[in-house]
């Protein structure tokens, strides 16, 4: 993956961008764009592409990533699943647990739809 890959793309493809990742976790997108911190962007570029297609799968492919709820949905999302990235079952949030019942209906849904049940 690119490390100026969100950069490089039309900022209407996702909801946030890195910068709205960033400010709303508290980190400087300096910081986070240092060569240090490579494994932190390489992560946080990671769930924008996976809030997206959370999004996608909730709500539908052409939901609307200007909105403003959209947006707070992915920051959401996106902020939960990097806190508790290690998913040890005695920290997990309820909202982290919520995400992944529904990522599983939703890829089951999807099976079936696509007759691979």
């Amino acid at each position: 993956m690119a490390d100026n890959e969100l950069a490089n793309t039309d900022e209407t493809k996702y909801a946030v961008t890195l910068e709205d990742v960033c400010d709303y976790m508290g980190y400087l997108v300096e910081e986070v764009e240092a060569e240090e911190s490579k494994i932190v962007k390489r992560n946080i570029i990671r769930l924008i592409k996976f809030s997206d297609l959370y999004l996608q799968g909730a709500i539908g492919e052409n939901y609307p990533k200007g909105d403003e709820r959209a947006k707070q949905i992915a920051l959401l999302v996106i902020s939960d699943l990097y806190d508790y990235r290690d998913l040890d079952s005695k920290n997990i949030t309820n909202t982290t647990r919520k995400l992944l019942n529904d990522l599983e209906w939703q890829l089951k849904m999807e099976m079936r739809k696509n007759g691979n049940e």
